[in-house]
């Protein structure tokens, strides 16, 4: 008899196309349905090198693959299986099974309410955690990049860009921003660089606009706006954690994102809130 709780494989499934969700740097993402699974559905992530210049989309799908493997939280987004697809012995592109997250980006989210962004970026911070203890950093956290689900569940995705410990760093990675100077500069990827993109996606979250329009490097002058005075709602500690976890100076920061997730959940806990009044995408609306 099968083992029911295996992770879902390329060489045991039978599945049809049902649609393409989206298109994306060097990547086009599809919906599929498994026939050998009573058409469950999963996105299926295609990576096609067409130019020696698409190595670096290949690279970043196995990097993706080679991250998701270390990670098991239900605030992740899961990569179940990888396969490269050769011609004459060459590589010609990778395609990824993921599991398929029905619901919308936080950027795609209309005027998101206070508590429920609260409620949000507790997971995302618990989630972030977890990934540092398993040495994963995920180098581009933004908006875009993290999911709401229908049924109220966050989810984070798109790994491409993520640094697994031990490996070599060679190139800037980043969105201009979201991206710490540190990142841009010294081409670091860490916790302290995760924390500041985690800060510039609240920034951006709870008050409408950017932190920063473009890269900053170290020692540039910015004129940062707290929080509370462009929204008056946010909670005087949320305030303060914001602005800390975007101190140009990575030591300034809070030391850990397990520290910003106890801080998030005291914040929510003020609030009166609970992990039930998350809402899902649709009821968001």
């Amino acid at each position: 008899m099968a083992n029911v709780s295996s992770p879902p494989k390329f060489a045991s499934m039978k599945y049809r196309v049902v649609n393409t969700l989206g298109t994306g740097a060097g990547s086009t993402i599809l919906l599929i349905s498994d026939k050998t699974a009573g058409g469950k559905k999963y996105a299926l992530k295609v990576v096609r090198k067409q130019e020696p210049e698409d190595e670096v989309y290949v690279q970043q799908a196995l990097t993706e693959y080679e991250a998701a493997k270390k990670l098991n939280h239900p605030a992740i987004a899961k990569v179940y299986d990888c396969r490269l697809k050769k011609a004459w012995f060459k590589v010609k592109g990778v395609e990824l099974l993921l599991e398929y997250v029905e619901g919308k980006t936080l950027d795609e989210i209309e005027a998101p309410e206070l508590g429920q962004l609260v409620l949000i970026f507790c997971q995302v911070a618990s989630a972030m955690s977890h990934m540092h203890r398993r040495g994963v950093y995920h180098g581009d956290l933004k908006p875009g990049n993290i999911m709401l689900a229908k049924n109220g569940q966050v989810k984070l995705i798109d790994f491409g860009t993520a640094w697994v410990r031990g490996q070599d760093k060679h190139r800037v990675q980043g969105t201009p921003q979201y991206i710490a100077p540190e990142q841009a500069v010294e081409k670091v990827v860490d916790e302290k660089t995760d924390i500041y993109n985690l800060g510039a996606t609240m920034y951006r979250m709870f008050t409408g606009r950017f932190a920063q329009q473009g890269i900053l490097k170290p020692g540039d002058d910015r004129k940062l706006v707290p929080p509370l005075k462009i929204n008056p709602r946010i909670p005087g500690a949320l305030n303060e954690l914001i602005i800390a976890t975007l101190s140009l100076d990575p030591s300034k920061r809070p030391a850990s994102m397990f520290e910003i997730r106890d801080e998030m959940s005291t914040i929510a806990k003020g609030m009166g809130l609970t992990e039930v009044d998350l809402k899902g995408a649709d009821e968001e609306e």
